[in-house]
């Protein structure tokens, strides 16, 4: 009988255990989808030559700063390859996305786009 109990505890308990795992792993998918779609208004919102202050504003602070890749983007118009307007690329990532703002040597905003991984 104590080996039924034991069994049957411990078959509640890992229950227990993958259901708030579930829980906590759903709760994190909403959060993160709705501040990725704020940061998609915000986005939306940034034109060709913003100030790097003022998208930092409206985005926060960057999660990535590097350097610039070789083509030019604005949203999902391709603007051909980066002639060197493009200096500095910053991403706000989110999960399996990010968005992404490249700036001139000046700080204005030349190019920006969403990343999404398939």
């Amino acid at each position: 009988m104590s080996r039924k109990f034991t069994v049957q505890r411990l078959v509640v308990t890992i229950a227990m255990v993958l259901f708030a795992l579930i829980a906590i792993a759903a709760v994190w998918f909403f959060v993160d989808n709705a501040l990725d779609a704020r940061a998609g208004r915000q986005f939306e919102r940034i034109q060709m030559n913003a100030k790097s202050q003022d998208v930092e504003a409206m985005m926060g602070r960057p999660d990535v700063t590097r350097p610039c890749g070789k083509y030019m983007w604005w949203g999902s118009e391709y603007h051909g390859e980066n002639d060197g307007r493009c200096i500095t690329e910053v991403r706000y990532e989110h999960f399996l996305s990010a968005w992404v703002f490249g700036y001139s040597a000046h700080g204005r905003v030349v190019s920006k786009y969403r990343y999404v991984s398939e």
